[in-house]
């Protein structure tokens, strides 16, 4: 015969159960009320650390270093300009409201080219575009800066912008057919560098080479995005988005030397160059690596 469950035992039981579902119900409850620090955050809150980041690392070089970096009168001098073309490397776009930095060899032409120049309906070279659109004054800086434009630049490793910097030398330029990358190093990078008397402008250097900061002042203008060559597609994205720009996810990067395998080419380049040669380029970059946060020995 089956054998039943005397009182004392139903009690037993129906105690345990109910401990039981209500242990699981507390543990429920915490779950739904987890902190919301412990949820994985979303790629824009992920971008948007990362944003945060990045100008910080910017604000405190620029707060150690400001008698080096600072422009105390006009950051769009003369210096900051290319004489040989009279225009800007800073450049304003009212439409929508898009303030522009170029960095040479770090996606320059993708962004002007390739985003700027198919969205505005002119006739224009890139030279006469980069004119049309230029900021000829402090004053008018302190304008468009005062309207909370979308203000971002484009930064890469200084050693990748001197490798893209080489390729283009070597394969546009006839001069520099033949011309091995120590000689460009010496020669085109470090001897002008050094023959330049300002250097916060370093303006003796082509102006494919000279250091981020002597382009976009960095310690003058709170850029409202720091985009770096790595995170190139989501940074392009992400401004495309808050701007109004069309975002065309075919577009193709322009006027790329070493493609994707910068780093690798990078590296190959760098492993024969000389302490006596990378202590100096380490010295005149310095500012770059510690605002972007690049590392210094990754080649």
């Amino acid at each position: 015969k089956a054998k039943l469950f005397s009182p004392l035992k139903y009690t037993i039981y129906l105690s345990m159960l109910l401990t039981s579902v209500m242990a699981m119900l507390w543990l429920y409850s915490i779950d739904i009320n987890l902190p919301s620090q412990s949820r994985i955050p979303s790629p824009v809150e992920l971008w948007t650390q990362e944003q945060t980041k990045r100008k910080l690392s910017i604000e405190k070089v620029c707060q150690e270093h400001s008698s080096e970096l600072y422009y105390d009168n006009n950051p769009l001098s003369d210096m900051l300009y290319d004489t040989v073309y009279d225009i800007n490397y800073i450049i304003f776009i009212p439409k929508y409201n898009i303030l522009h930095c170029s960095v040479p060899k770090a996606g320059t032409t993708t962004w002007v080219e390739g985003t700027f120049m198919t969205q505005e309906a002119l006739q224009l070279d890139r030279v006469n575009f980069l004119r049309h659109f230029k900021i000829n004054n402090t004053k008018t800086l302190n304008r468009i800066l005062e309207g909370n434009p979308v203000s971002f630049t484009n930064v890469r490793h200084p050693f990748e912008r001197l490798v893209s910097g080489y390729l283009m030398f070597t394969k546009h330029i006839e001069e520099f057919k033949g011309t091995t990358f120590e000689q460009f190093l010496t020669g085109e990078v470090l001897m002008k560098a050094d023959a330049s008397q300002d250097k916060k402008t370093f303006s003796s250097m082509n102006n494919h080479l000279r250091p981020a900061n002597a382009y976009c002042a960095f310690c003058n203008i709170n850029y409202t995005v720091i985009s770096k060559t790595e995170t190139f597609d989501e940074d392009r994205m992400r401004i495309m988005e808050t701007s109004g720009l069309e975002n065309d996810e075919n577009i193709l990067r322009l006027n790329v030397h070493g493609g994707n395998k910068i780093e690798e080419l990078t590296r190959d380049f760098f492993k024969t160059i000389s302490e006596d040669i990378k202590i100096p380029l380490l010295e005149l970059y310095k500012y770059d690596f510690a605002m972007f946060d690049y590392d210094a020995n990754l080649y």
